[in-house]
């Protein structure tokens, strides 16, 4: 499980020196470190769908166990793997951690997020409260920017929810007027949101008007299967699993496909129905590859 320690010191110093060439999205390659297939004693995941990486932790979403599973986290290296089983939280496909280390689960049956502190415990569900309109909410993924805002993609209604880092209700973003079917968000360090449409294989995001969603790429029908998670790194770029044909695609700032990652298999280092990506403080990826009950970790190459 442990990577080589003087090659992941070496990448951290390029990255510290040359932050913003270094990873341009078309030199962005993948080297296998490692997999996760079990907590610490031993037992097995199920068809994990969601993973998260915190400053120093990392949580997965074991969902076919219905637990959540926490590793430490340093340097890629995730240790330990405690179990964290809850009668809160039944079927878990998405997670998240905060600045101050607490995990936000979303329970893919009971439809509900539930926050849990730094332990694992469990904390209350969190309420969504303080709509302009009362209605049931969908929620079909989450995530949090940098200020512990909570942004919520509710399906039900077509719209992605924003609460403050006090849970408080902020605003409501409505879904673009044509879309096939939104089912992953990511949010980027400046806040930005961004959402892939899993029928047009279209990205779009708010970064020109807060307030609308416009389209930021044409179609990647001939990449993108059917996406499964999505994800930003610290400058931007996105990164989007394919459920269906296994793999990552790549896009770069101006909305264009700039190369895709990883094959569909069962060997380590391939990925079969990956869904929810993170990535640590040092560029580490990680996947829930959910078809072969792991989670893989890649360390990052400069091209």
């Amino acid at each position: 499980m442990r990577g080589t320690g003087l090659r992941r010191f070496i990448i951290l110093m390029l990255l510290l020196l040359f932050p913003l060439k270094s990873f341009s999205a078309e030199g962005i390659k993948l080297k296998y470190s490692y997999s996760l297939y079990s907590d610490e004693k031993g037992n097995g995941f199920s068809q994990p769908e969601g993973v998260a990486c915190g400053t120093d932790s990392l949580v997965v979403a074991d969902s076919g166990n219905g637990r959540i599973v926490l590793f430490s986290l340093k340097s890629g290296d995730a240790k330990g793997g405690k179990e964290i089983k809850l009668p809160q939280i039944v079927y878990p496909v998405r997670v998240k951690i905060s600045s101050k280390g607490d995990i936000f689960v979303l329970d893919g049956r009971a439809r509900k997020v539930t926050r849990l502190n730094h332990e694992g415990a469990f904390l209350r569900y969190v309420e969504f409260g303080g709509l302009p309109t009362e209605s049931m909410i969908m929620p079909v993924d989450i995530a949090l920017d940098d200020n512990d805002n909570l942004y919520v993609l509710d399906v039900g209604n077509s719209k992605v929810l924003v609460f403050g880092a006090d849970e408080k209700f902020q605003r409501q973003i409505e879904f673009p007027k044509e879309y096939g079917f939104i089912t992953d968000m990511a949010v980027d360090p400046k806040g930005v949101i961004y959402l892939v449409d899993s029928v047009t294989a279209i990205v779009y995001s708010n970064a020109q008007d807060p307030s609308v969603f416009s389209p930021i790429s044409s179609s990647f029908k001939e990449d993108l299967k059917f996406a499964g998670g999505m994800t930003t790194d610290s400058t931007g770029i996105i990164y989007i699993s394919d459920q269906n044909s296994g793999g990552i695609i790549v896009v770069g700032h101006d909305g264009t496909l700039q190369t895709r990652l990883l094959d569909f298999g069962w060997n380590e280092g391939s990925v079969r129905y990956p869904t929810e990506i993170c990535l640590d403080k040092s560029s580490d990826l990680f996947i829930a590859d959910r078809g072969n009950s792991r989670i893989e970790e890649f360390t990052p190459l400069i091209k």
